[in-house]
């Protein structure tokens, strides 16, 4: 979900159950804290690692998500910081027990309402590392962001005439509404092709779905309009496809080539985040040249805008190079790039 209904849902609560000013700014505080993993994300960069060091990655958890919030309410609570953040807007918060509770609830919060979302976040990590997501909303509904941006801004404008109990009723309203149209869109595109494997993921239209069916070998994607009740067949993408040029491919050099792009931690981040994941594999100059893909992400850049192409771009795709005797990540900052060595 997006920033704006993640601060604006607990400062609603909060201020209908008329909360103390510094209590309410921890509650808002503990609706954003997970998001401010997009700082730390650099860092998977400069020294991948296996850890989800990533955006809706180690912070959503409700683990580290306490650890996060402990982290911020300590930070936010020092007087430079409250100064810093007092020159924009009013300000002021403690270091409490109550304080921490109310943060942590407010993470909570955050946690939910991502899990409504495509993608969803590993809510049990370390114990258990994959996403749980209820695939009912996109990862960003612009109707929803767009509602909770303009009560934000009614809010900064007239915040002493705005009834925030009748507020949030709208707010709430509006997330069940467009909840229930894609309820219902989510059981009509599972039920159009009448396969219950094929599994089905909201798209950035309300009313439009990507669906996926592993079919043996290969992956099948179609595009659904809940509101046209038809699907368009979109591409077939092989699960393992293998070219050479003139050169002839061993099992064996493929099997030791995947095995060790396996074991880099850029490759397991991707497909713990993917939808599904297929790969490309050639033979150029006797070097393997493997691409990992997400087939639905591949889908979606088709005919897509080229600002689409570039905010999805490290979502759709990741090439390892086998040279020599190491597995290199191949991206545009290739000197970051980290390998391992195998025999």
């Amino acid at each position: 979900m997006d920033i704006f209904s993640h601060a604006l849902l607990p400062y609603l609560i909060g201020s209908t159950f008329r909360l103390d000013k510094k209590l309410l700014a921890a509650f808002v505080l503990g609706g954003i804290a997970p998001d401010l993993d997009m700082i730390l994300i650099w860092v998977n960069y400069v020294y991948p690692s296996n850890l989800l060091i990533v955006h809706r990655g180690v912070t959503h958890t409700f683990f580290f998500g306490l650890l996060t919030v402990i982290l911020v309410l300590y930070l936010a609570s020092r007087d430079p910081v409250k100064n810093a953040i007092g020159r924009f807007v009013d300000f002021d918060i403690e270091l409490s027990l109550i304080a921490l509770i109310l943060a942590y609830a407010g993470v909570l919060s955050h946690l939910f309402l991502d899990y409504l979302t495509t993608r969803g976040a590993p809510l049990f990590y370390p114990m258990y590392s994959a996403r749980l997501s209820a695939d009912i909303f996109y990862h960003t509904e612009i109707i929803i962001a767009l509602a909770s941006l303009a009560i934000i801004v009614h809010l900064f404008k007239k915040p002493y005439r705005v009834d925030t109990k009748k507020t949030l009723i709208i707010f709430i309203a509006v997330l069940l509404v467009i909840g229930a149209i894609r309820i219902e869109g989510k059981e009509a595109s599972k039920s159009f092709l009448g396969d219950s494997s094929i599994k089905s993921y909201p798209n950035a239209g309300l009313f439009e779905w990507t669906l996926l069916e592993e079919n043996g070998e290969e992956f099948e994607v179609y595009e659904y309009n809940a509101l046209s009740r038809a699907a368009k067949f979109n591409s077939t993408f092989p699960r393992f496809n293998v070219q050479s040029e003139g050169e002839e491919a061993s099992e064996g050099n493929i099997i030791a080539a995947l095995e060790a792009a396996e074991e880099l931690p850029q490759v397991r981040v991707f497909r713990w985040r993917a939808y599904a994941v297929a790969v490309n594999a050639s033979l150029q100059d006797g070097e393997w040249c493997l691409e990992y893909y997400d087939p639905i992400v591949k889908a979606e850049m088709t005919n897509s805008s080229t600002l689409f192409k570039l905010t999805v771009r490290n979502y759709a795709s990741l090439d390892v190079k086998i040279d020599g005797n190491k597995a290199v990540v191949m991206d545009k900052w290739p000197s970051l790039a980290q390998s391992i060595r195998f025999e």
